[in-house]
């Protein structure tokens, strides 16, 4: 009876969903008659990490939506994206493109967004922790490792050039390689959107590193 209320209760205000609660039931019937109870654990296990990765999904694809949402414009005819700093290509229509454009924004483009290129080490350290690679600049008085005007900036692997547009934004020339075609594509794309003459995403190459002259 223990187990039919709790069953009950899980599925009314714990929002279990009807596999979930049959597969509670049958873990715990199994478990009180000794019928093959590892079997039935797993079962359940599989059931609920399965109910997890769902909620996951609709979670990152709610978080999506937002950024979409603010970030993105349109102007004759011609989606964008636009940071302030710099445009990128619409990638809204790949779900790979557009949890990479997650990553990119926070590595290369929530300081100069939101914080006002403000790359102090304390502020560094302390966004890391939560960051896909981490932020693309450091400071702490000795040392300034972010992009000034002038700067000659290699993008190896620039993917479709959120951080040689970036650069460009500074004043830096940038070389940005990219050997992957459809991505190199999108990286020709960023150079038009940016409008870059004589600096930044202006040098687009779709060779590896290795492969290309400077």
């Amino acid at each position: 009876m223990k187990l039919y209320h709790n069953t009950m209760f899980g599925l009314r205000h714990k929002g279990w969903t009807h596999l979930e609660a049959v597969a509670y039931f049958i873990k715990g019937v199994a478990r009180e008659l000794h019928i093959a109870p590892t079997f039935f654990f797993s079962f359940y296990e599989a059931v609920v990490s399965c109910r997890k990765e769902k909620a996951k999904e609709a979670s990152r694809e709610k978080e999506m939506e937002v950024f979409r949402q603010k970030w993105l414009k349109q102007s004759d005819g011609e989606s964008y994206f636009d940071f302030g700093v710099c445009k990128l290509p619409d990638v809204s229509g790949s779900k790979e493109k557009m949890q990479c454009l997650n990553y990119v924004f926070d590595d290369t483009l929530m300081f100069p967004c939101f914080l006002n290129d403000n790359y102090d080490r304390y502020m560094v350290e302390y966004f890391d922790r939560t960051m896909h690679e981490g932020p693309y600049g450091y400071t702490d008085g000795a040392f300034d490792v972010t992009v000034k005007k002038g700067d000659v900036v290699i993008d190896a692997g620039a993917w479709i050039g959120d951080f040689s547009a970036y650069a460009a934004s500074k004043g830096a020339t940038a070389y940005a390689f990219e050997p992957v075609s459809e991505t190199y594509q999108l990286l020709c794309k960023t150079q038009m959107l940016n409008n870059v003459n004589g600096g930044g995403a202006n040098s687009p190459r779709p060779k590896r590193l290795g492969s290309c002259r400077v």
